[in-house]
């Protein structure tokens, strides 16, 4: 049979009522008590209830994470940076995948309510779960995407300015029939990213051909038949913009069905890091985002909100990405 908070208590020889305030409110417990309960707690395997001391509490100690797609390593990598700067900080995460869905989406945020979770990290798919969490007043950060018009936290990168910069460097180069393999224009990231590679293009005087303009919904196939159909063409781009890593390795495998070769026949550009881009061969110049330290500051600014639940202003963090030189680019000799 399993130890029982009474058990702790006559082997300790204090209360159950201290022992209590020792696992809810060591602040008004001495020393010495903490340590003689916390000893007993170990010497019988005493587990204390969590559900219990939810109740004492009002906190479980729990973060859900609803993640838009597992599948995409961006977001792999930065659940594994956010996980880790919680369990330092206390808490334990639910992990939800939504498959780009907002009905799976939604079922995930109720969900994560009926079970109490402090708060909720989230890529959102649609408008209608984040008013939600609003509404239900859940602790809410808002990741990597946002909402102009719903009043929550929000962590993510400088979409705009890195997108910006990979198309300057491109038109650097000498490209400038450059196909762009987008995702969802209501997207946050797509929407800023493609205003970035359009300033980018309007400030060197380079007209964007709309035929070369693909909505990708930063998936794999989607690219690949995308590119494929580009490529049949008469007249195809001399480079590619893909943005994200699925629409890079869509383009990829299309580019590498018609024979050609990279960058030697035509240049690839990518937003976000391609699995295996240190072996690949020739690696590929994209963007990088600071995915540990978007986890950690996520994660940091959602348990301040949950530790500190009067703070009034919303925060709007965006970091700076990185450009990383591949070799995945030839430069042209002369404007094509």
């Amino acid at each position: 049979m399993s130890a029982t908070i009474h058990d702790v208590a006559k082997v300790a020889q204090v209360s159950v009522r201290t022992v209590s305030r020792v696992m809810n409110s060591p602040g008004v417990v001495s020393d010495k008590t903490i340590v003689d309960v916390r000893r007993a707690m170990e010497d019988l395997g005493y587990q204390p209830s969590h559900v219990a001391r939810s109740l004492v509490t009002k906190k479980t100690n729990t973060i859900g994470i609803v993640m838009p797609d597992i599948k995409n390593t961006f977001f792999n990598s930065w659940f594994r940076a956010l996980e880790e700067y919680a369990g330092q900080s206390g808490y334990t995460t639910f992990l939800c995948n939504a498959d780009e869905d907002p009905t799976k989406e939604m079922k995930f945020v109720r969900l994560l309510q009926a079970h109490r979770v402090d708060g909720v990290l989230i890529v959102p798919r649609s408008v209608e779960a984040v008013k939600y969490l609003v509404k239900n007043k859940t602790v809410t950060v808002l990741v990597d995407r946002m909402y102009h018009d719903v009043g929550t936290d929000v962590v993510s990168t400088d979409h705009y300015d890195g997108a910006r910069r990979i198309t300057e460097y491109l038109i650097g180069m000498g490209h400038e029939r450059i196909g762009v393999l987008t995702g969802p224009d209501f997207m946050f990231p797509s929407a800023e990213r493609y205003r970035g590679f359009c300033d980018a293009m309007k400030g060197s005087e380079i007209r964007i051909v709309p035929q070369f303009v693909k909505n990708c919904e930063f998936k794999e196939k989607r690219a690949y038949d995308a590119v494929d159909e580009l490529l049949t063409g008469g007249s195809f781009p001399t480079a590619f913009f893909a943005f994200n890593s699925l629409t890079a390795i869509g383009a990829i495998k299309a580019i590498n069905s018609h024979g050609l070769k990279i960058p030697d026949d035509i240049s690839l550009v990518c937003y976000d890091e391609i699995p295996g881009n240190d072996i690949f061969n020739p690696k590929i110049t994209h963007v990088r985002q600071p995915i540990v330290e978007l986890g950690h500051r996520a994660t940091r600014l959602l348990i301040d909100r949950i530790e500190n639940p009067n703070r009034d202003e919303t925060a709007k963090i965006f970091l700076k990405p990185e450009l990383i030189m591949g070799e995945s680019c030839m430069k042209l000799r002369r404007n094509s």
